[in-house]
């Protein structure tokens, strides 16, 4: 199976935990350029093609510093264009649509080397009061009881044992632990628990932003391992998040995704993050390119 992720194979990285995490920081911390553009930092020493979740973050974090701070990114709904290239810095184009009593809407149009590569719609919201409800959280082990992801070799799962590998190389900065969800498995319905590998001191709007980071890396995959034996191409074409409360992205929380559709050279996952305490805080959905392609000789 091709991945949209690129080389797949273990790199040295022989930085602390700390200067990992620093380092995802500052990709994820965009600049300031004028008005209402910014530009987001290259990743080095990636994948070569830049990871859907980078982008993602980017473009929410240029949307977020041009709302005002009582304002909490609540949902987003977000286009992949064209493939990114890790070679160059990415710009971001914010337009600021609408400032209303309690809600702010931006867009944002990341650009590089002339060309649109994704857009992003997101919504901004002053928290208030309102009756709750939430989805109970799956009956998995505790995460001080799962393996890090960066060291499992998933036995007899070669594509499970691909995806741990890229996470390695693009989730450097994040403790990510896989858990088998109740009637299902590593490969139809994933589930892992993660945090940064190191405490974190910055504004909800960057916990909010690492945590988009994380959210792209299986929902096309519980799509794509349900027919890991058919020889594909795959890519994500789109991505939706919805924040319902405050997180932090250093402390444990859990993220599972599964796949009710795939067809028409297309699949979707969906998914949805649990804190420690069991809350359901942010809900996910994506849709991705999964094309055949004939094998060769």
């Amino acid at each position: 199976m091709t991945s949209e992720y690129g080389d797949s194979q273990p790199v040295q990285d022989d930085r602390t935990d700390r200067e990992k995490v620093d380092s995802l920081l500052t990709l994820l911390d965009v600049r300031h350029v004028d008005k209402m553009r910014f530009v987001g930092a290259r990743k080095i020493g990636g994948i070569g093609r830049v990871f859907g979740g980078q982008v993602i973050a980017q473009a929410l974090m240029a949307a977020a510093k041009t709302v005002a701070e009582d304002r909490s990114v609540h949902s987003l709904h977000a286009y992949f264009l064209r493939p990114g290239s890790e070679d160059h810095e990415i710009e971001y184009r914010v337009e600021a649509d609408f400032d209303g009593r309690s809600f702010s809407n931006r867009r944002v149009v990341a650009i590089q080397q002339d060309r649109p590569i994704f857009n992003l719609a997101a919504s901004f919201h002053r928290m208030e009061r309102g009756p709750e409800h939430w989805h109970a959280i799956p009956d998995v082990k505790p995460p001080e009881l799962g393996a890090p992801l960066d060291t499992m070799k998933i036995a007899g799962d070669p594509e499970a044992t691909h995806m741990a590998r890229v996470a390695a190389r693009v989730l450097a900065a994040f403790d990510i632990r896989p858990v088998r969800l109740p009637g299902g498995n590593l490969t139809e319905q994933l589930g892992f628990w993660f945090r940064t590998r190191a405490s974190l001191d910055c504004s909800q709007a960057m916990h909010r932003v690492i945590v988009s980071f994380v959210t792209d890396i299986s929902l096309l995959s519980s799509a794509s391992m349900r027919h890991r034996d058919v020889p594909m191409q795959h890519a994500s074409i789109d991505h939706a998040l919805w924040f319902h409360e405050d997180m932090r992205a250093d402390e444990w929380m859990l993220y599972t995704t599964e796949s009710p559709r795939a067809g028409g050279g297309r699949g979707l996952g969906r998914g949805m993050i649990f804190n420690r305490e069991g809350r359901l805080i942010v809900s996910s959905a994506q849709e991705g390119m999964m094309r055949i392609v004939e094998r060769k000789e």
